[in-house]
């Protein structure tokens, strides 16, 4: 009874404000407009034809061999990068919770390298990739003398794709790591098990499921990101670049639309597993805050190649950031790095 007279209380305060009904009618408008209204449309598009509410569409695009080729590829880029993305993002969130780094520079590294994803474009990486090594790469043209090299396909997207989101995982990673409380692994380590029959034994079947959330998390950007592909994928289709060709290229807007709506699936499946499967369980192993300091891994043989893996890793993704930029600021990169603002001037003239 007290609990829903509280609540009573709780929304008449709520829709007392003007200032908070207000603001939710606008995000209610904000979200029907661009985003319930464009998925119904695709809906109409892919099941609704002249003669009715109809699966020929899907019959039809799932003949298509490109579009099961680009199913297949998807799939293929989506787990490598989603395995890849939570090692790499498990390596960095170890080294920052479990080891000591009396290096300032580290960390800054670590907090510059988890932003960048949130603040710059998708497709920034793509371009530094063919700009570092590509036929005209500053790395593989002037560096290595290669002539040859190409950067496009499969191991292109992977890459780029790697690096660009596994500083999510790391994000993720870091939290749960930091919640796992130290006195269940200074028992075992006072049984006599080693750092790493520790980490086998003990962390890691802890840290299992939210490792498992951000390979679903990882797996979901991949197979959704069409920048990155388009951009570098050459030859190699994914499904984000069918479904535009098949707009652009065939003038197929019913058959992009049912496309699209299998991509919609895979990305709700993998969601409602995340969702309501990983992140339960990820509850229920931890919760709440350690209870008292981690020892930190202060062997020396142990610290320095960490240390220099990941720092060198970071300033790496640093470098490719930073390149794009610079490249703006050459004639004709790979050939002529007169320096000119030509290009500048050009975006904002046009």
């Amino acid at each position: 009874m007290a609990k829903s007279q509280s609540a009573s209380l709780d929304r008449k305060k709520l829709f007392g404000d003007p200032i908070m009904v207000t603001t939710i009618i606008l995000l209610i408008a904000f979200l029907t407009v661009f985003i319930l209204y464009p998925l119904a449309i695709l809906l109409v598009d892919s099941f609704i034809s002249d003669s009715g509410v109809t699966l020929s569409t899907f019959k039809r695009v799932l003949a298509l061999p490109n579009f099961r080729n680009a199913i297949t590829n998807t799939m293929k880029v989506g787990f490598l990068v989603g395995i890849a993305s939570s090692l790499i993002g498990l390596l960095f969130a170890y080294v920052e919770v479990y080891v000591k780094v009396r290096s300032k520079f580290m960390g800054g590294l670590f907090k510059v390298v988890s932003m960048l994803p949130v603040v710059s474009p998708p497709f920034v990486l793509s371009l530094s990739m063919i700009m570092l090594f590509g036929k005209a790469g500053i790395i593989t043209r002037f560096l290595l003398k290669i002539y040859d090299n190409s950067v496009y396909g499969f191991w292109g997207i992977a890459i780029v794709q790697t690096l660009t989101f596994f500083p999510v995982c790391y994000m993720m990673l870091k939290g749960l790591l930091k919640n796992i409380d130290p006195s269940l692994e200074e028992a075992a380590r006072d049984m006599g098990a080693s750092r790493f029959k520790v980490f086998m034994t003990v962390t890691f079947p802890l840290i299992l499921p939210g490792l498992g959330n951000a390979f679903l998390v990882t797996f979901i950007e991949s197979i959704a990101d069409f920048a990155n592909p388009m951009i570098i994928g050459g030859s190699y289709d994914t499904l984000a670049t069918t479904i535009y060709l098949q707009i652009t290229g065939a003038y197929d807007k019913q058959g992009a639309a049912a496309m699209a709506v299998v991509l919609l699936g895979i990305t709700l499946l993998m969601f409602v597993v995340q969702k309501y499967y990983l992140e339960a369980k990820s509850t229920a192993t931890l919760s709440g805050k350690a209870s008292r300091e981690r020892m930190l891994i202060t062997d020396r043989s142990v610290t320095i190649p960490l240390s220099i893996i990941c720092s060198a890793l970071a300033l790496f993704v640093i470098i490719m950031y930073i390149c794009v930029p610079f490249g703006a600021l050459f004639r004709t990169w790979g050939y002529d790095f007169h320096l000119t603002f030509k290009w500048f001037g050009q975006v904002f003239t046009r």
